[in-house]
């Protein structure tokens, strides 16, 4: 964490000197969707493995679910923004990903994986990628929408943007087991939605 804030934080903070955009508030923005993201990423891990029962197998499927069904949610945004406001995109983006993200925390283990535990693997692995899908297609919406963003008022701080986002995601994957550890993953869920609505908020930048 040290080493990632001297090396890439604390430089770019010192380099993105402009008045086109809210230097904090483009940080936090992208500082808090690499937390985010992965901190769901990390949580839905552990909760898939104990319904797949299959440690490789579960990684995958989350891992190919988010990064296909984050694609596609990045996608549509691309497409849906051209007929409504950014903001309004990443807002209705960040109430889903919260009730979904809070849903799944309180009813997946006791109302759907209890119920398929004795279902075929092929069972299992078609619920597991529609529910990573329906979280998935919102969570991949808010990135390339303060990218793009950032393309209109500042577009050299691009490569800004995208190594706060990946030193967040680094440090997320450390510290959301540490959190679990402690508190457990709907702990870490729960931190993920308020971060996916610190960021909503902070998108004005």
């Amino acid at each position: 964490v040290l080493i990632s804030l001297v090396l890439i934080v604390l430089p770019l903070w010192k380099r993105m000197r402009t008045n086109s955009v809210h230097r904090g508030r483009m940080v936090g923005y992208f500082a808090s969707l690499g937390f985010a993201f992965f901190f769901i990423e990390i949580a839905f891990i552990q909760k898939f493995l104990l319904f797949l029962h299959h440690p490789v197998l579960a990684v995958a499927v989350v891992l190919s679910g988010f990064l296909v069904f984050a694609g596609l949610g990045s996608y549509l945004a691309g497409r849906w923004q051209t007929n409504q406001d950014a903001h309004h995109l990443v807002v209705m983006a960040v109430i889903t990903i919260g009730v979904l993200g809070v849903l799944y925390a309180l009813v997946l283990p006791n109302l759907v994986f209890e119920p398929l535990t004795a279902a075929p693997m092929s069972v299992k692995l078609a619920v597991s990628l529609m529910l990573i899908g329906l979280l998935a297609i919102p969570m991949g919406m808010p990135f390339p929408l303060g990218l793009a963003r950032l393309g209109e008022r500042a577009k050299k701080q691009i490569p800004s943007a995208w190594a706060v986002n990946g030193c967040a995601s680094v440090i997320s994957a450390v510290l959301a087991t540490v959190i679990a550890i402690h508190f457990g993953f709907t702990v870490v869920v729960s931190l993920a939605v308020v971060l996916y609505f610190l960021a909503a908020g902070l998108f004005k930048f």
